[in-house]
């Protein structure tokens, strides 16, 4: 996995709820961690140039 998505965050948030059984504090926290990591994968997909996007040494 090379970056986390939203819905692996909001996952991750439930899932810790429903060990700790305060799955609507946890679940919140993660709606909110969602929006988030969505919001800075978006904003971050706008300043990488399209060649370097796979991080590895520029071809050619």
């Amino acid at each position: 996995m090379k970056k986390l998505t939203p819905f692996g965050v909001l996952l991750i948030f439930g899932l810790i709820g429903l060990l700790t059984d305060k799955f609507g504090l946890w679940f919140a926290f993660g709606l909110v961690a969602f929006i988030v990591v969505g919001v800075m994968q978006n904003r971050g997909a706008g300043k990488t140039p399209p060649e370097d996007q796979d991080g590895g040494p520029a071809q050619g």
